[in-house]
């Protein structure tokens, strides 16, 4: 099997996509913390608003939760952003010491990145598609329930 060979300009490039890598991971992070701080955020506040406001016809739904949805969906952003640096670092090694092994691991990660993107784009198509069709249906048996000569 014929050995893999970076050029200068090949090397060039994987160290520019390593910084840029890096910075998205950085953001990643950052959001993702933001999202849980928001998270929490809004669980204790909506848990107090539940408990201590007196609105007439409240709906008997624990508002909390939604903060604790928000905890959930920043624990599911953070793997991409992890995969991310972690591509960075590894990419970093490779090209410090020239090692194939770093190289791989890299390219490991950035694949894992890329497998978990695009997961969660077919889960969120998926997901799209079933409301789309859970609201036709509701929409059309409302209307057919009621008396509004709609489908007559």
């Amino acid at each position: 099997m014929e050995q893999l060979v970076l050029s200068d300009q090949s090397a060039a490039f994987l160290k520019e996509a390593k910084k840029w890598a890096y910075f998205l991971a950085i953001m990643g992070f950052i959001g993702t913390g933001l999202m849980v701080v928001a998270g929490i955020f809004m669980s204790v506040i909506f848990s107090v608003i539940d408990v201590f406001a007196n609105i007439p016809d409240k709906p008997d739904f624990p508002f909390g939760l939604i903060g604790l949805l928000y905890v959930a969906l920043a624990v599911v952003y953070f793997f991409p952003a992890y995969y991310l640096y972690k591509f960075s670092s590894e990419m970093s090694q490779a090209l410090l010491v020239r090692d194939e092994s770093h190289l791989s691991s890299a390219f490991r990660f950035l694949k894992k990145h890329f497998k978990f993107i695009g997961i969660m784009i077919i889960v969120m198509i998926a997901l799209y598609i079933i409301v789309i069709i859970v609201f036709v249906i509701v929409g059309v048996t409302s209307a057919l329930s009621t008396n509004t000569g709609l489908f007559v």
